[in-house]
């Protein structure tokens, strides 16, 4: 299972987001980003955010 978890990536919320594939893990880092602490979606889909986030993917 892969996992990140919101604190990686500074902000102080103890969600984990988890999946099966990396890109899972990306969407649903983005869909919290967006739903919990009102990130621009727009801005977080690029292709060097979207890598950004999967080089904080850990295996769980």
């Amino acid at each position: 299972m892969k996992v990140i978890y919101c604190r990686d990536f500074g902000l102080d919320c103890n969600a984990k987001m988890k999946g099966n594939s990396a890109d899972d893990v990306v969407n649903a880092t983005i869909n919290h980003g967006v739903g919990m602490h009102g990130q621009n979606a727009k801005e977080l889909q690029t292709p060097e955010k979207r890598t950004e986030i999967a080089e904080k993917i850990k295996e769980e």
